[in-house]
């Protein structure tokens, strides 16, 4: 059995998602959690600041409902989101046009790993 090496993120104690490697990653329903006006997806500022803190780098969202896959930077989340509380605590939204998406079926692109050799 493949063992894969994650860290669980929680706000209030409630699991929120899990790093793993360099991503945060979420699995949520659009249908529920995806914010209606403007059209986007929020990451509470606590978990994000968690995420980046154990290593991660970019976050990625799993429409479980679609199978879609949407993939910020933090980086990016922080210079173009917005702060918002809409009683669910300080959040950081990122309108949908900005993030990255991944249809099922679509090919995932893989990245080269570059090291030093011992």
């Amino acid at each position: 059995m493949l063992k894969r090496d994650s860290t669980t993120i929680r706000v209030n104690g409630k699991i929120v998602g899990e790093v793993r490697g360099n991503k945060f990653v979420k699995r949520l329903r659009a249908s529920k959690h995806m914010l209606r006006e403007p059209k986007g997806w929020a990451v509470d500022v606590q978990s994000l600041d968690d995420a980046e803190w154990l290593g991660a780098r970019d976050v990625e969202i799993e429409d479980t409902e679609t199978g879609a896959v949407y993939t910020a930077s933090i980086e990016r989340i922080r210079s173009k989101g917005f702060v918002i509380n809409r009683g669910f605590g300080r959040q950081i939204c990122l309108c949908l046009q900005s993030w990255s998406v991944r249809h099922p079926g679509e090919p995932q692109q893989l990245t080269l790993a570059l090291g030093v050799m011992p």
